[in-house]
C-alpha cells in the first residue's frame, strides 16, 4: 500500500500528534470516558457469517478487539496513518492485519471488499467526509454493514460550534478537527438503509462532554440480516 508523504497540513498534524500520542492513548482513553468501542458487539449481534472486516483509524486496536469478539469468524484489516498506533494494534490483536497508510490513500487504492467496515474515531480528523465515505461506500460488500462516528456541528453548544478547528491537544500538539451537519453526512451515504443513527457523548474533554454522530447503515443487496460472501 502506497505511503507517500502525507501533503494535506491538517492530516500531517494528525499523523504527528497520534504518533507521539501512542504510547498514553489507552490510558487517556479510558481517563475521559471513552466508550464507543464497546458498542460494536451489541451493534453485529446476529449478523453473520463474515469473512472480512476492515478497521478504518484502527489507532491501538479497540475496535479491532470488539469486532474480534463480535465477528470471530472474520479476517480482520486495521489501518491507521500513525506507526506507533498501528503497532500498537498489532500486538493487541495478532491475528489482524494492521497497514501504516494515509487513510483516503487506501481507500482509493484498496481492491479489498468487506461485509463490515468501521470507523470509531478517527473521522473528525478527515478534511472530506463526504468524499472519504464516497470512497468507503465502494469497498463494502452488497449486504455489508458500514460503522462510523463522526464530530456533528452543534449549534448553541460553544466547545462543537465551529465546523473546523484547531487546538493543542493533551501532548501539546496542534491537532485539527472538522465537523459536519448531519445532513451532509445522511447525502454521502446515497440512501443506503440506515440501522442506527444517533447522537452519543463520547467522551469528556475539558470536563465537558464531546458529542459524536453514531452511524450504522448498510449497502443494499441482502434481504436480511445475514451476510453472503461471495470469493
Amino acid at each position: 500500500m502506497p505511503t507517500e508523504p502525507v501533503t494535506d497540513p491538517a492530516t500531517a498534524r494528525a499523523r504527528a500528534y497520534f504518533e507521539e500520542f501512542a504510547e498514553v492513548y489507552d490510558e487517556a482513553a479510558s481517563d475521559s470516558g471513552w466508550l464507543l468501542n464497546g458498542r460494536l458487539v451489541e451493534a453485529f449481534a446476529g449478523v453473520g457469517p463474515v469473512d472480512g472486516a476492515l478497521d478504518l483509524a484502527c489507532g491501538t486496536g479497540a475496535t479491532l478487539a470488539e469486532l474480534e469478539r463480535a465477528l470471530p469468524e472474520a479476517a480482520l484489516v486495521g489501518v491507521d496513518i500513525a506507526g506507533a498506533m498501528v503497532a500498537r494494534a498489532a500486538v493487541r490483536v495478532p491475528g489482524a492485519r494492521c497497514v501504516r497508510a494515509d487513510l483516503r490513500t487506501y481507500v482509493d487504492a484498496t481492491d479489498e471488499r468487506f461485509g463490515v467496515v468501521t470507523a470509531i474515531g478517527g473521522f473528525e480528523f478527515t478534511p472530506d467526509l463526504p468524499g472519504m465515505l464516497r470512497g468507503v461506500r465502494r469497498l463494502v460488500r452488497p449486504g455489508g454493514h458500514l460503522v462510523f462516528t463522526y464530530e456533528p456541528v452543534l449549534s448553541g453548544w460553544a466547545p462543537q460550534s465551529e465546523r473546523v478547528e484547531t487546538n493543542l491537544g493533551s501532548n501539546g500538539l496542534e491537532l485539527t478537527t472538522f465537523r459536519w451537519e448531519p445532513g451532509e453526512v445522511a447525502a454521502a451515504l446515497d440512501g443506503w438503509p440506515v440501522v442506527s443513527s444517533q447522537l452519543v457523548a463520547a467522551y469528556q474533554r475539558d470536563g465537558l462532554p464531546t458529542v459524536y454522530g453514531w452511524m450504522h447503515v448498510r449497502r443494499p443487496g441482502a434481504g436480511d440480516r445475514r451476510i453472503l460472501i461471495s470469493a
